[in-house]
């Protein structure tokens, strides 16, 4: 199983993170914020494919066998788990060095949405403060961590999840 994990899971987390790169020879550092958010949550699907793929193939490795939703979860989590250290790993490479304003652009951008918002003066205050915390906090490297983690775990878990019920066979 971790030999399954590790190789899907580097497949999944590869991929996401040749993307970036890609799309940095692409675009440099003027990809704008706006739609590029759907658009990586569209490769982390078409990545986390590996982890369909995993488990299918664990399953089809003992073709007569049980393979119960908790074998398809147990394999597909290990999966996951790699492609989310291996996300994290590289975003930490990758953020300081191709993309060390990221924060700060971000946040620019954020701001701009929340003034042309609807919402009162105070209540536009109070959420560019709290986005200013975030922000700030975000820089702190084990905080960037988690919240790049759970960037793509909870998706990663929905993928195993369906995935695990799609492929579980009985005798």
């Amino acid at each position: 199983m971790k030999t399954n994990a590790i190789k899907y899971g580097a497949i999944s987390g590869l991929i996401i993170v040749s993307s970036w790169f890609i799309s940095y020879m692409l675009w440099g550092d003027e990809l704008p914020f706006s739609g590029s958010e759907l658009v990586g949550y569209a490769i982390m699907l078409v990545a986390l494919t590996a982890v369909f793929m995993g488990i299918k193939n664990k399953r089809d490795s003992e073709p007569n066998a049980t393979f119960t939703f908790k074998d398809g979860f147990l394999t597909g989590l290990g999966i996951i788990v790699v492609a989310s250290v291996i996300y994290v790993i590289g975003w930490m490479i990758y953020m300081p060095t191709f993309a060390p304003d990221f924060a700060d652009k971000y946040q620019s951008s954020q701001i701009e949405l929340i003034q042309n918002s609807g919402a009162s003066e105070s209540e536009k205050q109070t959420q560019i403060e709290e986005l200013k915390t975030t922000i700030e906090n975000y820089k702190k490297p084990h905080i960037m961590a988690a919240f790049t983690f759970m960037e793509i775990f909870p998706i990663g878990l929905l993928v195993t999840i369906i995935s695990a019920l799609i492929l579980k066979r009985k005798e």
